[in-house]
């Protein structure tokens, strides 16, 4: 048994597929992350300038020189993007003695995908994922930075039900609250659910929930 040679949360996750290096858990993210590259890519585009520019001139506030307030983890990642795609496609066409494919984001990301069981095959899958995936990772939160975090509760409360509840913990800036609802509850006149609580009423929330586990 070969082992996948990247970090797991624990031991069970690091068998290696077969004729594969890396384990299916990181080989499909991997794919996952290909599949959405091209699309964070060109995302990002509408974060290049920090939201510290104050008009539509490009000058900075309280600057008297012409500019644009660029954010520079942005576009240092687009940049990060482009050139590790670029630099394994290169390796494939030299290696393989393949056809180069144009020099199109989407078109290079499919390229690779299109050979990602020949990726993760070689000696410097390790490497190759690492690359992708932490292109991938820094991308989403750029584009992303206060995102709605989902958690699972476990069982709604409520007599009959057999639904789930969900927390939604949102950015601090935002202006609808956090909450937590159940997946199958009933809506009242207005569409709205009833097995709901926002945070205010958490606390009701957890003493039905410890009544129900302890009935």
């Amino acid at each position: 048994m070969s082992l996948c040679p990247l970090t797991h949360r624990n031991d069970e996750e690091r068998e290696a597929l077969a004729s594969l290096n890396v384990c299916r858990w990181h080989a499909s993210r991997t794919e996952r992350a290909l599949e959405q590259i091209p699309a964070l890519y060109s995302a990002l585009e509408r974060r290049l300038v920090s939201s510290g520019a104050s008009n539509l001139s490009g000058l900075p506030s309280g600057s008297t020189d012409p500019g644009i307030n660029l954010n520079h983890r942005v576009v240092q990642c687009r940049t990060d993007m482009r050139t590790n795609l670029t630099t394994w496609a290169r390796v494939a066409v030299e290696e393989r003695h393949m056809q180069p494919p144009l020099d199109h984001l989407p078109t290079i990301a499919r390229f690779i995908l299109n050979q990602l069981d020949w990726f993760l095959s070689q000696r410097w899958a390790k490497q190759f994922v690492n690359d992708t995936l932490d292109d991938w990772t820094l991308a989403r939160a750029l584009n992303d930075p206060n995102p709605v975090r989902m958690i699972e509760v476990g069982p709604c409360p409520e007599p009959d039900c057999d639904g789930q509840l969900t927390a939604r913990i949102r950015p601090a800036d935002s202006l609808l609250p956090h909450s937590v609802e159940c997946d199958q509850s009933p809506r009242d006149d207005d569409g709205e659910p009833l097995h709901y609580w926002s945070a205010d009423k958490w606390l009701t929330l957890g003493r039905k929930i410890t009544r129900m586990e302890t009935a």
